[in-house]
């Protein structure tokens, strides 16, 4: 399980490998960043539920995760996905953020260790690297 780290916020935690990821953000598209700082405020306020996720064959059970939308104009669509801490996202892990591309959140969230199968774990790896590769991405799994 990676770190967490609390930030600004009452009831979002961050992990390590979601802040690794925001701050690739400050490099990639700023406007993207800003935004995903607005609605991870609007999670920790309340005022934002993710859409829960389901048990993937590809990443692995997420029940207990959710997806919140990333809209900019002039940029690819990106996902936040969350770990759902305290009962409705009252309290969440940030666990990935990234350009929505051939499911690359959702992978990503794939760190929560949740593929039980070594191959499957390692075709997820090989995935990532492949996007990565696709999107100009540096690979940092």
């Amino acid at each position: 399980m990676t770190a967490r780290r609390r930030g600004p916020y009452q009831n979002v935690v961050l992990t390590a490998d979601a802040l690794a990821e925001l701050r690739q953000f400050e490099e990639r598209s700023l406007d993207v960043l800003a935004q995903v700082f607005r609605l991870l405020e609007q999670l920790d306020n309340g005022t934002l539920q993710p859409t829960r996720l389901q048990n993937f064959a590809n990443t692995g059970d997420l029940t207990d995760c959710g997806k919140i939308v990333v809209l900019v104009d002039g940029e690819p669509e990106h996902r936040i996905v969350v770990r759902d801490l305290g009962g409705s996202f009252q309290v969440s892990d940030v666990v990935a953020v990234d350009n929505r591309t051939n499911d690359l959140p959702c992978l990503l969230a794939g760190r929560l260790e949740r593929q039980g199968d070594p191959i499957r774990r390692s075709d997820a790896s090989r995935r990532i690297a492949r996007i990565r590769r696709a999107l100009d991405q540096p690979d940092e799994t």
